[in-house]
């Protein structure tokens, strides 16, 4: 996280449902939210593979998702690949919760 960069405003936490993921696009990056029985997670919004689908696409189970194109599992919380272990991990974000919004750290 950077401490310059002020938290950017997502939404309110009620916009997004238990067990699903929304994207989030900021400054022309897009960015996956994910809500589980856990909490709020954020990655990067697209996998790293060669077809860069964008992550709001995939099925999520528990704490992992498959991205619909290459199939590859993700650990929502870590960003580590389950399937792959050679594959690039997510890139993970901070998110806080205030007031009930949301906010992503980058």
């Amino acid at each position: 996280m950077n401490d310059e960069i002020e938290p950017i405003l997502i939404g309110e936490v009620d916009d997004i449902d238990v067990g699903s993921v929304e994207n989030f696009e900021y400054d022309d990056v897009n960015y996956a939210i994910y809500r589980l029985e856990s909490g709020f997670f954020a990655t990067e919004g697209n996998c790293p593979c060669a077809e860069k689908t964008l992550l709001s696409e995939s099925s999520i189970e528990g704490e992992e998702l498959e991205c619909p194109t290459c199939g590859n599992k993700f650990s929502i919380v870590s960003g580590d690949s389950i399937s792959d272990l050679e594959q690039t991990p997510l890139k993970i974000f901070d998110i806080t919760e205030e007031d009930g919004n949301l906010y992503l750290n980058i």
